[in-house]
């Protein structure tokens, strides 16, 4: 298949020891989902590549982060193979849909839910329908002809030392705790080795963890989106202690938030479309 990219991309971890893998699983309905054209039901995700999703998109290359949809859209057909996985998996952001009731506020009671159009709000509702599923220690061709599940199954690592891409606009040094994250503009994770048009999962450093007071919100209104818009709220809110508590509840909430999104500690400094190696583990979780 045209798109993929070898092993020899990246650098080899300098151990094995310690590793933790778990046979996974395509997720093929899924990946036949993201194919179709979003509705007012099923609207696209911020920020992600539309237009045609491919096979190519849509097959797991080693390397790749992994993450498990959202299971509310639908119930997946695939739910027991031989292997007994219950672990299904994609690991490109193309064709990315959710559920409209995650862009929406509950109403007042008999009325029509409120639309959310903060993009950093939308961002962060989507990323709590979806979860880590590991780095791909192998592949996972995706033919649409096939409902064959144990064609499907791979191994995805979720602990020990790998190799991988930062995919994201931030660099990343040694030491920092690392994030998956959705990506802030259309074109981020994309232009990488293989597929160049593929979106993948996005990586961040968890840099935050070693700020505190005045550094750590200074580091917030700089750079993160989600953190600025709450604390643009609270500037447009009349001075009010029930107005304040409120958003500074809001960014404790998304601190939590982050922290549940660490996959382990960058072992090298990488900037964007360089591999580094990462010790995987959920250690602030």
């Amino acid at each position: 298949m045209s798109g993929n990219y070898s092993d020899s991309t990246f650098s080899n971890p300098i151990t094995k020891v310690g590793r933790v893998v778990y046979n996974v699983a395509l997720d093929l309905s899924h990946a036949r989902f993201r194919s179709t054209r979003s509705n007012a039901q099923f609207p696209a995700v911020d920020n992600v590549v539309l237009g045609a999703v491919t096979a190519d998109h849509l097959t797991i290359q080693p390397h790749e982060i992994c993450l498990e949809q959202d299971q509310e859209i639908f119930r997946s057909g695939l739910s027991r193979s031989i292997n007994d996985t219950e672990i299904m998996l994609l690991s490109s952001l193309n064709g990315l849909k959710t559920n409209r009731k995650n862009y929406t506020l509950p109403g007042a009671p008999g009325g029509a839910a409120e639309e959310i159009h903060d993009k950093a709000t939308r961002r962060r509702k989507v990323r709590e329908r979806l979860r880590f599923g590991g780095v791909a220690a192998t592949r996972s061709i995706y033919n649409p002809n096939s409902r064959i599940a144990n064609d499907a199954i791979f191994v995805s690592q979720y602990g020990g030392l790998c190799t991988i891409l930062n995919t994201g606009d931030d660099p990343i040094k040694a030491g920092n705790w690392v994030v998956w994250d959705l990506p802030r503009h259309p074109s981020e994770g994309t232009k990488m080795c293989g597929l160049r048009d593929k979106q993948m999962v996005i990586t961040r450093p968890y840099s935050m963890r070693d700020m505190t007071g005045k550094t750590k919100i200074q580091h917030s209104l700089e750079r993160d989106p989600e953190m600025i818009a709450i604390y643009a709220e609270l500037a447009a809110a009349p001075v009010s202690h029930e107005n304040v508590a409120a958003c500074i509840h809001k960014a404790v909430e998304l601190d939590i938030e982050e922290r549940t999104r660490i996959i382990g500690r960058a072992l090298q400094n990488a900037k964007t479309g360089e591999t580094f190696d990462i010790q995987l583990g959920r250690y602030c979780a």
